[in-house]
C-alpha cells in the first residue's frame, strides 16, 4: 500500500510539472502581475488625461500609444478577473456591486464635472460652462463597470459558462459598430445620453455596454484558467514567443492601412468601441502584458511597494487624478481662456507628481481618516447615498433647462464655442 500511495505521489508531481493547467483550481492566491497592470492602466489613463487637456511631451506620446493597444479595456479585464477571485459569487453580490458603482460613478460626475463648471459658469457667464455642467450624466468607466456587474449577475444567473458569456460578450462588440452606423440617435440629450451607457450615441457615451462588455466577459474568463494555473512559468513563455510577433505585425498594419467595416486607427469610434478584431488584439495584449509583467516580478524577486498600492487602491488613484486635472483645467480655461496651454510645461513630471499626490492623500485618508464611500456602513451608507443621487437629479433638473448645445467628445467638449469670446 505505502509503495502504491508513493507511486500516485510521484504521478502527480509530474503531472505538476509537466502540465500548464490542472483540473482543480490551485493558483488561487494573489498575482502580483495584476496590479502592475492596474498601476499601468491608471499611469496610461491619467497622462491621456492630461495629454487631453494640456500639451504633449515624449512620455506622453509613448504612453499614448500603449493605451491604443490596451485602452480601458484592460482594467475593465481585471474587474472581471476580480469576480473571479473573489469569495463572494452570490448574486446579490453582484447587484449590490454594481449599484455601488453607479452611485460611485455619480458621486464622481458631480465632483469631477458638475461643481467645478457651474463655479466657472456662475464667474464667468460663458454658456459652455453651463453645457459642460450636464456632463453630471456622462458616461464613464465607473458607469459601465456597475452596469456590467449587473449583466454579469444575469448570465451568471442564467447559469451560462464562462466561454459562453465571452462569446455573448464578443457578438455584442462585433455588433456595436454597425450598429452606430445605422442606428440614429435620438434628438432628445436626455435619451441619447440614457441609450448611450449601452450603445454608442452621439451623446457623451464612452464605454458603451455593448463594445466593452467583451473586456468584462474576456476578464471573467481568463480568471477561470489563471486559477488552474501550476506553471505559470511555462505558460507565460509561451504567450510571450507566441502572441508579441503576432501584436506587432496586426498594429503595424492597422496603423497603416484601412481594415474594411472598422473604424479609423485612434478615431473617437474606434477608442469608444474597440470594435471586431481590436478588441480581440487588446485581449491578447492583456495576456501579453501580464506575462510580461510576471517576468519582471520574478526578476524583482519583489513587488515594488507602489505597484502594490496601486494595485489595491486602482479607483481611488483614477479618481483624485482625474478630478485634480479637470479641476485645474476648467480653473484656467475660465480664468486664462483656450491659449494657455502654450505656456504648459513640464507635462510628463506632472502626471508623475499628480499619482504621488494621489498616493500621499489616499496613505494620509487611510491613517487618520478613515473614509471612503464604498466601505460606509449602514445607516451612513443610506443617507450618502440618497444624498448623491438627490443631488444630481436637482443637478440634471437645474441645468438642463439653461443648455443648448450639449458638450461631449464629439464637439471637444465646446471649446471652439462661438459664444467662448
Amino acid at each position: 500500500m505505502k509503495d502504491k500511495d508513493s507511486k500516485t505521489n510521484n504521478k502527480e508531481i509530474k503531472i505538476d510539472n509537466d502540465c500548464i493547467f490542472s483540473k482543480e483550481n490551485v493558483n488561487m492566491g494573489h498575482q502580483p502581475e495584476f496590479d502592475y497592470l492596474k498601476t499601468l492602466g491608471v499611469f496610461e489613463i491619467t497622462v491621456v488625461h492630461i495629454y487631453i487637456f494640456y500639451n504633449f511631451g515624449f512620455l506622453l506620446k509613448f504612453v499614448k500609444h500603449i493605451s491604443l493597444i490596451l485602452t480601458a479595456g484592460a482594467l475593465m479585464s481585471l474587474m472581471g478577473t476580480g469576480v473571479k477571485y473573489s469569495r463572494h459569487h452570490e448574486i446579490k453580490y453582484y447587484i449590490a456591486r454594481g449599484f455601488v458603482l453607479l452611485t460611485l460613478a455619480q458621486y464622481f460626475n458631480l465632483v469631477r464635472d458638475c461643481l467645478p463648471n457651474l463655479i466657472a459658469w456662475w464667474a464667468t457667464g460663458k454658456p459652455k460652462f453651463i453645457s459642460r455642467a450636464l456632463l453630471v450624466i456622462r458616461g464613464d468607466i465607473l458607469t459601465f463597470a456597475g452596469l456590467s456587474q449587473f449583466l454579469l449577475a444575469l448570465f451568471i444567473k442564467m447559469k451560462l459558462s464562462d466561454i459562453t458569456i465571452l462569446i455573448i460578450g464578443t457578438i455584442m462588440n462585433f455588433i456595436s459598430y454597425p450598429l452606430f452606423n445605422i442606428m440614429k440617435s435620438p434628438s432628445n440629450y436626455l435619451l441619447s445620453q440614457f441609450l448611450g451607457y449601452f450603445v454608442l450615441t452621439k451623446a457623451e457615451s464612452y464605454f458603451p455596454i455593448c463594445g466593452y462588455f467583451v473586456f468584462v466577459a474576456f476578464g471573467h474568463w481568463m480568471g477561470g484558467f489563471y486559477q488552474k494555473m501550476v506553471n505559470k512559468d511555462k505558460y507565460c513563455n509561451r504567450i510571450l514567443i507566441i502572441f508579441v510577433p503576432i501584436l506587432a505585425v496586426y498594429h503595424y498594419c492597422r496603423c497603416h492601412y484601412d481594415f474594411p467595416m472598422l473604424p479609423s486607427f485612434n478615431s473617437e469610434e474606434h477608442f469608444m468601441l474597440s470594435p471586431g478584431p481590436d478588441a480581440i488584439a487588446r485581449c491578447v495584449a492583456i495576456l501579453v502584458f501580464l506575462a510580461g509583467f510576471y517576468k519582471i516580478d520574478k526578476m524583482l524577486g519583489k513587488t515594488p511597494e507602489f505597484i502594490s498600492h496601486c494595485g489595491k487602491n486602482l479607483t481611488q488613484y483614477y479618481m483624485i487624478s482625474f478630478i485634480v486635472t479637470m479641476h485645474m483645467n476648467v480653473f484656467m480655461k475660465a480664468t486664462r481662456g483656450e491659449k494657455y496651454t502654450a505656456d504648459f510645461k513640464y507635462i510628463d513630471i506632472f502626471a508623475f507628481a499628480l499619482l504621488y499626490f494621489s498616493r500621499v492623500l489616499i496613505k494620509m485618508n487611510d491613517k487618520y481618516i478613515h473614509f471612503t464611500i464604498t466601505t460606509l456602513k449602514n445607516p451612513k451608507r443610506k443617507i450618502v447615498f440618497s444624498l448623491i443621487w438627490i443631488l444630481a437629479i436637482i443637478s440634471v433638473i437645474y441645468i438642463y433647462p439653461k443648455v443648448d448645445v450639449y458638450a461631449n467628445q464629439w464637439n471637444n467638449y465646446l471649446d471652439e464655442y462661438a459664444n467662448d469670446a
